[in-house]
């Protein structure tokens, strides 16, 4: 359980912008009705860096970032991290065991969307099982989460939509943390137990505005309600 486990990239199910993306995978059509087919659960993408938490062979707490374990001292964006991890790491060690990684949206710093309405600094968004080597559902997921008293993306739909639908809603929609539009969502096909297939669309106005990458400017501090 000790070999480094990277977050996989999450494909669009459609690119609703002009061109085409640089390097994510879109799904072709047939992929992305076959996603829809049926119920999903729609929620809200949010705009902030992937934090990781797993329990390590020696039975320490790891944090982890992209592709990379991260170290204290945290600076940059993660630099409120030591103090979150004071108050939640007791619950997160009581919550996990060496075959689980939870991953969350660490949102402390502004990249492209300022949040100022967030529960946390850090909301739960999948939760992965090594020993099989697949993701929790979201209804197993929510239930770790309130167990331990942390916060999860919100959930905007539940249930059957098209296509045509989910990109109003893409496109209308407010952001559930700010005063504003979404960045987009994920959709997630799911049973019971296990999650069987994802992707995101995210709205064309936000692709299209992002080409000051929020790292080549002062960082900016989203803030909690």
């Amino acid at each position: 359980m000790s070999e480094f486990f990277r977050f996989p990239h999450t494909p669009h199910l459609a690119w609703l912008a002009p061109g085409s993306p640089r390097d994510d995978k879109v799904l072709s059509r047939e992929a992305a009705e076959q996603l829809l087919a049926g119920k999903v659960v729609i929620e809200e993408k949010l705009d902030g860096a992937n934090l990781g938490f797993s329990i390590g062979p020696d039975g320490t707490l790891r944090v982890q970032n992209r592709g990379q374990y991260l170290l204290p001292p945290f600076t940059g964006q993660f630099a409120q991290l030591s103090k979150w991890m004071d108050v939640h790491q007791d619950r997160l060690f009581d919550g996990l065991t060496e075959s689980l990684i939870v991953f969350g949206e660490w949102c402390a710093a502004r990249h492209s969307l300022d949040y100022d309405q967030l529960p946390d600094w850090w909301l739960v968004f999948d939760m992965y099982d090594r020993k099989v080597n697949q993701f929790w559902s979201t209804t197993r997921r929510n239930a770790w989460a309130v167990d331990l008293g942390v916060s999860v993306v919100p959930c905007i739909f539940n249930g059957e939509i098209c296509m045509t639908q989910l990109q109003r809603e893409v496109a209308e929609a407010v952001s559930h943390f700010r005063m504003g539009k979404m960045e987009g969502v994920i959709v997630r096909k799911e049973g019971v137990m296990w999650l069987e297939d994802r992707a995101k669309l995210v709205r064309a106005d936000f692709t299209q505005g992002v080409e000051q990458h929020w790292r080549t400017r002062v960082m900016e501090p989203n803030h909690l309600s």
